[in-house]
């Protein structure tokens, strides 16, 4: 009997997860409210009024109201009682900062030199919210590059280790962006599985991911 009520409650919080649009408020429950013009049930909250509920697409646990930061990035979704734009305050250990052209509500951190495994390892120790990162466009690639400073080359979160030839994030999605030096990527000297931003142009290049190279951390 125990064991059904583990896989009821694994798919309760897969169900959880699954986008619902909704036509009506009776659709959404004791205390639901459909707001119709965006088609996502809202619910009563003590820190602003109404807050889209988990199943919300890229409006999930914001408030009513507030504007969705578009970040190809693909962020995890605000834990229940964050204040608009608290993301960063609240989930981003010390050593964490913001910098100019990055995400808006993120933090970035520098790394010293290390393979690219130990890298996205760390990153993804100091916080849940937090990974190797991925940059969204042109400006936010400057941007690291800027914090990297001299360095000439650093690690970025994508590969194509489980996937031969397709490059994900570190999230397992597509890169949102991927600008390759020419004739990148060549895989090698083979294998070479990870992604590197080369601070002379911000383009990106494939390396052996046991290279010891500089990082940058992301966190949401």
């Amino acid at each position: 009997m125990r064991a059904w009520w583990i896989v009821i409650a694994m798919m309760a919080g897969c169900l959880r997860q699954t986008e619902f649009r909704c036509e009506t408020s009776s659709q959404c429950g004791t205390n639901g409210t459909c707001q119709m013009s965006i088609g996502y049930c809202s619910f009563p909250d003590a820190v602003c009024g109404q807050r889209f509920g988990p199943q919300a697409g890229m409006y999930a646990n914001k408030c009513v109201g507030e504007t969705p930061i578009v970040d190809a990035g693909v962020d995890t979704p605000s834990m229940p009682g964050d204040g608009p734009g608290s993301d960063a305050t609240n989930h981003c250990p010390s050593g964490y900062n913001t910098i100019t052209n990055g995400t808006p509500g993120h933090r970035y951190r520098l790394l010293t030199a290390d393979n690219w495994t130990n890298q996205r390892d760390f990153c993804a120790a100091t916080s849940q919210f937090a990974y190797l990162a991925i940059p969204d466009d042109a400006a936010e690639v400057g941007a690291l590059d800027m914090l990297a400073g001299a360095a000439p080359d650093y690690w970025i979160g994508i590969d194509d280790l489980a996937t031969s030839g397709t490059y994900l994030t570190v999230k397992g999605t597509a890169p949102p962006y991927l600008l390759w030096e020419p004739g990148q990527p060549n895989n090698g000297p083979p294998p070479a599985d990870c992604v590197e931003t080369v601070t002379a142009d911000g383009k990106f290049s494939d390396e052996k991911c046991g290279t010891s190279l500089p990082a940058v951390c992301e966190c949401e």
